[in-house]
């Protein structure tokens, strides 16, 4: 009897025409990770924050007195810097006969949640061959405190551009550029910190991994996306700008680092708002050059360690100098350093310290608590920078193998 059911839990499994194989212990391990999963979110369904009341709550309330729906779309709100395709969400949740809107709010992100945890599983899968490791980073998505907090905690939406630049990172490594850049460009569409990654993307095409009309996803899924909006009868202009009116918002002017360990929290996050907050953007920009040339000029190939470390530093680059981080823009840096933990696992203090840097603005906001002083922190955020620099450039010396 014993024989028979330990014979049971180690059978295998196969997928013949994805050449996948797993056991039956492997099954068990996906359910519990999510039951674990499912159930923690559970716990912070009632938990109201401070973005929920002050913004997300009353968009909603002008979106269903406007009809909900397509129709509510056509709602005139007195600030609102969401473009169409997660107002619409927001505007069918208005009228949603089931549960109330936090409640429907946090669905949406964690439904997402579970996107980009399938989009780890299946990256780590593609890299590893491994089921165990891919379950195993299914599971670590979803359980790190930053991405369980971010939706299940604090209605927050930024996993779902997340999850959309996930399903892009793994068609490029299956070296599938134009469903790669239609992801990227479906992210795009959602909110304008897809553009953090723009860089790593820069760097694929000068290495001819992407070619010029694949950035024109960018562009084309933002438009596809305003289509709800223009059914409802909203002006195209008014549209096609509301990246350039969050770029020249007034929302965040208020203080140069909102919750982040970046450069500001060294300089001051409430002093010459608007003098460092000009040359920020400016030494972002050649911060960027910098790394852009040093990328561009070596003759290398890319592989999937290269990848990751250049997509972290060059993230890391834009949320540690750029004026007016939010603690949750480090987002992308914490998934990718997921991933990588499981492509180097020898590395694990890299997604250890990463997530710990952005938490740390996390129970800030939500759990007014700042036990260790933020600049301990940026400065643990530019060791991290530091490692990823140097680790580039080793790699890029090695010039090993190319993107898989």
């Amino acid at each position: 009897m014993d024989d028979k059911f330990r014979e049971m839990l180690t059978h295998t499994f196969r997928i013949k025409k994805k050449n996948i194989t797993f056991t039956t212990l492997d099954i068990l391990l996906f359910l519990v990770l999510t039951v674990f999963a499912l159930v923690a979110r559970y716990a912070l369904r009632n938990v109201v924050a401070g973005d929920y009341k002050m913004f997300f709550e009353p968009w909603v309330a002008t979106l269903r007195e406007a009809g909900g729906g397509i129709k509510g779309l056509a709602a005139e709100f007195e600030y609102v810097d969401y473009t169409t395709p997660y107002l619409t969400i927001l505007s069918f949740i208005s009228i949603c006969p089931f549960l109330n809107t936090l409640l429907l709010m946090k669905i949406v992100s964690i439904f997402f949640d579970f996107v980009a945890a399938f989009a780890v599983m299946a990256i780590v899968y593609h890299q590893t061959k491994s089921s165990t490791k891919a379950i195993l980073g299914y599971g670590t998505l979803l359980l790190v405190p930053t991405v369980l907090t971010n939706g299940a905690m604090w209605a927050q939406c930024d996993i779902i551009f997340t999850s959309f630049i996930l399903w892009s990172v793994y068609f490029l490594l299956k070296d599938r550029p134009a469903m790669g850049m239609m992801f990227y460009g479906i992210a795009f569409a959602f909110k304008l910190q897809t553009l953090f990654m723009a860089p790593l993307y820069l760097i694929l095409w000068m290495k001819g991994k992407i070619k010029l009309k694949h950035f024109l996803f960018l562009p084309l899924m933002y438009l596809v996306g305003m289509i709800p909006a223009l059914i409802a009868g909203r002006d195209f202009w008014e549209l096609i700008s509301v990246y350039f009116m969050q770029a020249g918002g007034m929302m965040d002017i208020y203080a140069l680092s909102h919750k982040f360990p970046n450069i500001y929290q060294f300089i001051g996050t409430d002093v010459f708002l608007f003098e460092y907050a000009d040359a920020g953007i400016w030494v972002t920009l050649g911060a960027l050059m910098v790394f852009l040339y040093v990328f561009a000029r070596k003759n290398y190939t890319i592989d999937t360690k290269l990848f990751l470390r250049m997509g972290m530093l060059l993230t890391m680059t834009v949320v540690f100098f750029l004026p007016h981080m939010h603690e949750r823009y480090a987002i992308l840096v914490e998934v990718m350093a997921i991933l990588y933990l499981f492509v180097e696992p020898e590395k694990f203090y890299i997604p250890l310290l990463t997530i710990l840097c952005s938490f740390a603005g996390y129970t800030i906001y939500l759990a007014q608590n700042n036990i260790v002083p933020m600049y301990v922190y940026t400065v643990c955020f530019m060791l991290l920078m530091f490692d990823h620099a140097v680790a580039c450039v080793r790699m890029m010396n090695r010039n090993k193998v190319s993107l898989e």
